[in-house]
């Protein structure tokens, strides 16, 4: 039976060949590079299959719609919805990212444990002096909110530094994980006195949704480094931003703020202890095709789990957000 698939992804073209091994030959494969193509297709009310993430006004039009395959891990923009199609199967790139988060992650710490931003601003200036504040990653107690394929990435990376990695999980998990310890979302707030850097992998929900107010990142160490890959709204913006600005906190690695992208003026744009990056972390998808490659063996599994009417890979719980 013809499954008729649209790709609407336009860094995802030049793949027609793998992608094309995974489908039947009777399968219909239309590649678009946006949604305003899509929508002019003849096909696009008998698609079935989505690799991509379509606006949610795109979905209603598809009335044969039955599975998205998104390239993102996250899943906020559909489980947000008040109404999302209860018949559409949502799957997500959880996997995926896990080795270059890890990576933007250990760099960011490092770089402002070596002083870099620093050394960078003082390069411009025509300064030639020495920094306080050099330090190391070892030794280093590290808690890492999230215990999926990113914060295990990033654990596994830390050990390897010295740090001693502490994980924060929403359900028990199994001590096989490469964590030194594990403890659910309930001790958050005895774990963050003790963290000397706080690492936020969490979805966005609304479990997560202001979950770094200006209380929790009272109770964090001071000297403290704060990092957040997960979603902007996890942290109070404003709050943390005046705690930076008090020196409460050593500094911050933020690649997702909110608002995002952040006003110009903002206060955050403009502190050297701050590394600001837009949204960026996981992208990896140029010559290495790091990334490229590891969502596309996902995709082209799912492809043949729904061939052969298997479970897919990553399905999305609604009720959880993720």
């Amino acid at each position: 039976m013809m499954r008729i698939i649209a790709i609407i992804k336009k860094c995802l073209e030049c793949e027609k060949k793998l992608i094309l091994s995974s489908v039947e030959k009777e399968d219909k494969v239309l590649f678009f590079d946006n949604e305003k193509e899509l929508l002019k297709s003849e096909d696009y009310a008998n698609i079935e299959i989505v690799f991509g993430e379509p606006e949610y006004s795109t979905i209603h039009f598809m009335k044969n719609l039955r599975w998205i395959q998104m390239t993102w891990a996250g899943a906020n923009k559909y489980t947000s919805a008040p109404d999302f199609p209860d018949n559409i199967i949502l799957t997500g790139a959880s996997g995926a990212y896990g080795c270059v988060i890890s990576e933007y992650i250990v760099s960011g710490i490092l770089a402002l444990y070596k002083n870099l931003f620093s050394y960078r601003a003082q390069m411009k200036s025509g300064g030639w002096n020495k920094i306080e504040g050099y330090d190391t990653l070892e030794g280093k107690r590290v808690l890492i909110l999230g215990t999926g394929n990113i914060g295990q990435e990033t654990a596994k990376k830390l050990r390897c530094f010295g740090s001693y990695t502490v994980g924060i999980c929403r359900t028990p998990n199994n001590k096989h994980l490469p964590f030194d310890e594990i403890y659910t979302i309930d001790s958050v707030d005895a774990q963050l006195q003790s963290a000397d850097v706080v690492i936020i992998t969490l979805p966005g929900t609304a479990e997560t949704a202001g979950m770094f107010d200006a209380e929790r990142i009272k109770k964090m160490k001071a000297n403290a480094i704060l990092v957040n890959v997960g979603r902007g709204f996890v942290v109070n913006t404003d709050e943390l931003t005046n705690a930076l600005q008090k020196g409460l906190l050593r500094g911050a690695v933020l690649d997702v703020t909110d608002p995002e992208p952040l006003p110009e003026k903002h206060p955050l744009r403009y502190m050297e202890n701050v590394l600001l990056t837009p949204h960026i972390s996981g992208i990896s998808w140029g010559e290495n095709k790091f990334t490229r490659k590891r969502i596309l063996d996902i995709f082209c599994e799912n492809m043949k789990r729904d061939r052969n009417n298997e479970p897919k890979k990553n399905i999305i719980d609604f009720s959880k957000g993720y």
